[in-house]
């Protein structure tokens, strides 16, 4: 299964799906009226001019749907935790009219560089880019009272078996992954305003990286409280609720994923 979504901050969806079409791509419609999926393609989706052009991006539907629940406003102050490649800052940005500010933190310098050619290719204009551990960089947030009103977290984790065919991860692994995502959680409400939202989410089907997380932030906070989501806001694709009440798994044929929106109450 392939998606894509549709910059609407360079053009419009529907203007977009005729150009494509012209060209004998074939498109069938999605529950978000920006995003599509490419059922016929007679060339590679991320060869094409409109795709140098910025006018969409090649990425499942289920990773569009992180941004869709954080649901920024256009005067934001956004913290991206994990950002490269990208798909998910310029979703955000696209989702905020290009207003608001949008601070992008990625760890990888090599991945920095994918991140810079997306934000540059689909005309972002209100992202900061860092490159920084979180959990080195924190430490001058806090110190300069640097405060975000939403944060994405769509965490490091290891993988599945649909976006690697290669994957062989081990127990040693997931503890690895599990505890690193806990320790970023945390960092995250720490740098949430109060009242402030964050939307945690992975692409792995593991519990322990998934509702232990969320079950170990609720229990060792008394300042965070978990807000519930709803599957059937998002139509056609397999999600249903989690196995904590309120979050959200996504299965095959759809990518895997987890969800899960916290909120800062003190």
């Amino acid at each position: 299964m392939q998606f894509i979504r549709v910059n609407t901050l360079k053009i419009n969806p529907e203007i977009l799906k005729e150009r494509l079409e012209n060209k004998g791509v074939v498109l069938e419609k999605t529950f978000l009226d920006y995003a599509f999926e490419v059922k016929e393609a007679p060339f590679s989706i991320g060869s094409t001019p409109e795709y140098l052009f910025g006018y969409y991006m090649p990425q499942s539907i289920s990773s569009m749907i992180p941004p869709v629940v954080l649901n920024p406003e256009e005067n934001s102050f956004i913290l991206d935790m994990c950002a490269a490649p990208g798909g998910k800052t310029t979703h955000l940005a696209q989702l905020m009219k290009n207003k608001g500010t949008i601070v992008a933190v990625e760890i990888s310098r090599s991945r920095v560089k994918a991140l810079k050619s997306n934000i540059n290719r689909m005309g972002v204009l209100n992202t900061i880019i860092i490159n920084a551990d979180m959990r080195k960089y924190k430490d001058y947030l806090l110190k300069n009272e640097i405060f975000f009103d939403k944060i994405l977290l769509d965490a490091p984790c290891s993988g599945n078996i649909i976006k690697d065919k290669n994957r062989n991860v081990s127990e040693e692994d997931i503890k690895y992954c599990s505890l690193r995502q806990k320790e970023l959680i945390d960092i995250g409400i720490d740098l949430l305003k109060k009242d402030g939202e964050l939307v945690y989410s992975t692409c792995s089907m593991e519990i322990e990286e998934n509702e232990e997380v969320i079950k170990y932030i609720l229990q060792k906070r008394d300042d965070v409280e978990l807000i519930n989501i709803k599957a059937d806001e998002f139509k056609g694709i397999n999600i249903r609720e989690g196995y904590i009440e309120g979050t959200l798994r996504i299965f095959p044929p759809n990518e895997p994923f987890f969800i899960a929106k916290l909120k800062k109450i003190k």
